[in-house]
């Protein structure tokens, strides 16, 4: 049921993580006010080409969905929480705008996912507290993340971060195994007691963290 990788495949991972972290950094610095959508999702693809990987969820088709997504970065604004597609966007970003952008790649094989959020142009002293305490909960949810921990525990962590902020997590969505796949089991919940699987966290797993930070509902 769930997938168990060796070390040579973990190799591959890592590497393919310092790739996609770099495609974030240059995304990072290409954000700018009046900068449309669509080009952020050209700037991702050239950039994924550019490290000699695929950008992963073009033509994916996730469980429950009616088409292909089309996009290589999903760029989700201000109370989009996730999954906005990219491609073909016009929408321009304005000062103030909190862009979160999530980019799955494959290299050499393998799946590597990774979102990061944003300030564009002035942003308020919320907004900034909020990006950081996203921040702050994926770490705390990544510190849980331990052989012998359970799925649980990294929810419990994430929840608990981001309401000693002042926010609170999105329990309808979370993490996921990843490597072979995009997404696969198990599922990692932002917060504990969602009623869904508790799985033991063990060696060889790798799992894609992605707690969502909200200020409101």
């Amino acid at each position: 049921m769930y997938n168990y990788y060796s070390e040579e495949e973990v190799e591959i991972l890592r590497e393919g993580g310092k790739k996609l972290a770099w495609i974030m950094n240059e995304l990072e610095k290409f954000l700018k006010v009046g900068l449309e959508v669509d080009e952020i999702e050209n700037k991702a693809r050239e950039l994924i080409k550019e490290v000699g990987a695929v950008a992963a969820t073009v033509g994916y088709t996730p469980r429950g969905a009616s088409f292909p997504f089309p996009s290589a970065v999903c760029t989700s604004i201000n109370d989009g929480i996730a999954h906005g597609i990219s491609k073909d966007n016009s929408r321009k970003l304005k000062s103030g705008d909190v862009v979160s952008l999530d980019i799955v790649i494959k290299y050499k094989g393998l799946f590597v996912d990774v979102c990061r959020t944003y300030p564009v142009g002035e942003v308020s002293k919320k907004d900034l507290k909020l990006i950081a305490t996203a921040r702050e909960t994926t770490n705390a949810a990544i510190a849980a993340a331990r052989v012998g921990n359970t799925t649980e525990d990294i929810g419990r962590a994430a929840e608990k971060t981001a309401r000693e902020f002042g926010f609170d997590t999105i329990k309808e969505l979370g993490g996921h195994g990843v490597g072979r796949k995009i997404h696969s089991e198990p599922f990692i919940p932002n917060a504990p007691n969602l009623n869904v699987p508790v799985v033991k966290i063990k060696e060889g797993m790798v799992l894609a963290i992605e707690p969502i930070v909200s200020a409101g509902d």
